[in-house]
């Protein structure tokens, strides 16, 4: 039987193991703590390094003027869901005069039972009076298509929109890559990005790099300056205008994307 001397000796080897392993997972922690510290601080916009300009045009003058020429473009050019609602206003408008027209010629046509006429009768006076009601609104609808035909056929404005469309997915590019660099740099970012960000989303934080890409993208294609608020000031669709549709629409999805964030 062995005695309590060879059984310690036999079982030292694996304690001298299990304390070695020990120390160095405990400094491994330490180290890999310290890393995801800074990593936060990175990603919350707490850097240690000098303040990050998200908001300046310099080097990307190309890209912002193609913006700024497809903004100044879609100011006079109706949204493509406010055309739809337009057109399809008029049509029902046209519809109904038709259907008037062909009851009152179907009245003057000829002899019919009493009940028939009668029943023909009202239909007719009651499309009459929907014509009346929706004339003004069909004649204004009517207006605004002819006049966002005549602004589409310029051919500056087409070009604009196209290269503008084009520009639309350098900005985001461009926000992408001064972000990745902001964060690599452990620069300090601004006050606006904090308020609208937060801190990091974990464990998955790409929810929180593409509501950050977006947000910086929009202040960059729309020239917010707002040192405090994320977004500036909250556009207007009333008008329904492309330009402004769009800009409202960018705006509502980015909010969303921000309250998503939120725990």
């Amino acid at each position: 039987m062995p005695t309590e001397k060879e059984r310690l000796d036999e079982v030292e080897p694996t304690v001298a193991d299990l304390v070695a392993t020990t120390q160095a997972l405990t400094a491994e922690l330490g180290r890999v703590s310290a890393r995801l510290l800074v990593l936060e601080r990175r990603l919350s916009g707490a850097g240690s390094g000098p303040d990050e300009d998200l908001d300046s045009t310099e080097g990307i003058t190309e890209t912002v003027d193609a913006l700024r020429a497809a903004w100044d473009a879609e100011q006079d050019l109706l949204a493509d869901s406010v055309r739809a609602d337009l057109r399809a206003e008029v049509a029902e408008y046209e519809s109904m005069k038709q259907q008037r027209d062909a009851g009152l010629a179907k009245l003057s046509a000829g002899r019919m039972p009493r009940f028939e006429r009668d029943a023909l009768q009202h239909e007719v006076q009651n499309l009459e009076w929907r014509v009346n009601a929706q004339e003004a609104g069909a004649m204004a609808a009517a207006q605004r298509l002819a006049a966002d035909q005549l602004a589409a056929e310029e051919p500056w404005r087409a070009e604009a929109v196209v290269a503008g469309e084009k520009a639309r997915q350098e900005i985001l590019d461009i926000a992408r890559r001064r972000l990745d660099r902001a964060l690599a740099a452990d620069t300090r970012l601004p006050l606006w990005f904090r308020v609208g960000l937060g801190e990091i989303t974990s464990p998955d934080p790409s929810r929180w790099v593409e509501a950050a890409v977006a947000l910086v993208a929009y202040r960059l294609e729309y020239g917010v300056t707002d040192p405090i608020s994320p977004l500036g000031e909250v556009p207007s669709a009333t008008s329904g205008f492309a330009a402004w549709v769009r800009r409202a629409e960018a705006h509502t999805d980015i909010v969303d994307q921000l309250e998503s964030l939120r725990p």
